[in-house]
């Protein structure tokens, strides 16, 4: 019997993608969990062995939640503002930003393929202002409060 992995994949996940079944569904009671795992720098046009053995266990982990009945909140982002995203985008002769798009969106495409339940709702990208704009918030929150400081 032969069996058709890409059809079948592909069926279950543009179902769960529309009925948004890994959506956090915010509410006041029940259980809550948060998983997170370590961003990627979109650094390369794709995923590699590394990505999809460490994103496979923190997928498992986010899915036994589920199945205990927490509410898992387990979002992506990606690490895009570092020097390994600028350092790839000058090797490959491209600038920076569209490379580093590309690759994210490659990056999104193929972790979607693997089938990991992320809450695609919830992405992080540290290269959008929304994002380091919140950073800076947060920076003076902490100053203000004396969590952050300068010192010799």
């Amino acid at each position: 019997m032969k069996y058709d992995f890409k059809r079948i994949e592909s069926k279950w996940q543009k179902k769960w993608e529309q009925a948004k079944i890994f959506q956090v569904k915010p509410q006041k009671k029940g259980k809550k969990f948060y998983v997170m795992e370590m961003f990627p720098y979109p650094s390369a046009l794709g995923l590699h062995m590394g990505h999809a053995l460490n994103y496979t266990i923190g997928d498992i982990y986010a899915r036994f939640k589920r199945m205990l009945g927490f509410n898992v909140l387990y979002p992506m982002g990606f690490d895009s503002l570092g020097l390994p995203a600028e350092n790839a985008a000058i090797s490959a002769k491209a600038h920076p930003k569209p490379f580093t798009e590309k690759a994210v969106n490659n990056y999104i495409k193929q972790m979607k393929n693997l089938g990991l339940s992320y809450d695609w709702s919830k992405l992080v990208n540290t290269m959008e202002p929304e994002y380091y704009k919140w950073n800076q918030v947060f920076f003076l929150k902490f100053l203000e409060k004396g969590l952050a400081y300068g010192k010799k």
